[in-house]
């Protein structure tokens, strides 16, 4: 038997009630084949129009756009903006400070190797170096917002959300890794005492060996990670009609163009932003 619904508050009716229990309606019949009448509705109620069921968007639909997507695309204008913030950095470190610039290795043919330590360089490389860590995971952390969100709403952003979510587990072993490495260092350093002239025998070869093993295997997922960002990134493109998403996504791959990746990125999500806010509901999007 179909449901019956009430004409004025457009509620299930309980069957054979004579009246609604939402709105206290009277329930009158109307014979069939004859042409529908309006009764006047009760005191203090509006009359409401024939009940039609309705149904949001199936997930998955691409035209399905909502706030959802405006909260998706503040998250990567933000992420793209501290991947240029790192990137500048990253270039300040490599100008200023250049890689190992803070070791000074000496071979010996008695001895063997000895590594002189600036402890101020170290110290420099490893605070630039907690920075630009820390704005990676920051720009990862919104990239994978991102892709949680649309998900709900397409179903192909649900891979890379889980990538993206890989490749920030692999970059907090990766922080412990360093850490084990700046501990195999600093017991170097105690133990060639002063003058911070080690020789090959303060080093603990075996745990150092077994922490660039570790490294090397988490380097590879978080790889499979910044895949994962690479797909959810092109998919944005799809989505919202926007190649500039694509082209980004490509030059990420590249060490030096990923800056104009990062730009196009962010133009595209300002872009789409903007021409979702006359479809959806008025958020704040901006910057």
């Amino acid at each position: 038997m179909a449901a019956a619904f009430c004409a004025y508050c457009g509620r299930p009716l309980v069957p054979n009630a004579a009246f609604c229990s939402s709105c206290g309606a009277a329930v009158g019949g109307v014979p069939p084949g004859s042409p529908a009448i309006s009764p006047p509705p009760p005191s203090g109620a509006s009359y409401y129009s024939p009940y039609a069921t309705t149904y949001p968007a199936s997930v998955g639909d691409e035209a399905a756009y909502g706030p959802g997507d405006q909260v998706a695309l503040l998250h990567v204008s933000w992420a793209a903006i501290l991947g240029l913030v790192g990137a500048l950095l990253s270039v300040v470190e490599l100008v200023f400070t250049p890689a190992f610039s803070f070791l000074n290795v000496t071979t010996t043919g008695t001895a063997g190797a000895t590594v002189s330590v600036n402890s101020t360089g170290l110290a420099l490389v490893v605070a630039v170096g907690a920075v630009g860590f820390a704005l990676t995971v920051a720009e990862l952390v919104l990239y994978r917002r991102a892709f949680a969100v649309l998900r709900n709403l397409d179903r192909s952003f649900s891979t890379p959300a889980t990538l993206v979510l890989l490749a920030l587990a692999a970059l907090g072993i990766v922080f412990l890794v360093l850490i084990g490495l700046l501990g195999v260092i600093s017991q170097a350093i105690t133990c060639a005492g002063p003058g911070n002239t080690i020789t090959s025998d303060c080093i603990n070869g075996g745990a150092l060996l077994g922490l660039l093993a570790v490294l090397v295997v988490t380097a590879i997922i978080a790889l499979v990670g910044f895949i994962g960002l690479l797909i959810g990134i092109w998919r944005l493109g799809t989505r919202y009609n926007e190649t500039m998403f694509k082209v980004g996504a490509i030059l990420l791959i590249f060490p030096v163009l990923n800056v104009v990746g990062l730009i196009l990125i962010l133009m595209a999500a300002r872009s789409a932003g903007g021409s979702l806010r006359g479809t959806t509901s008025p958020m704040p999007f901006g910057l």
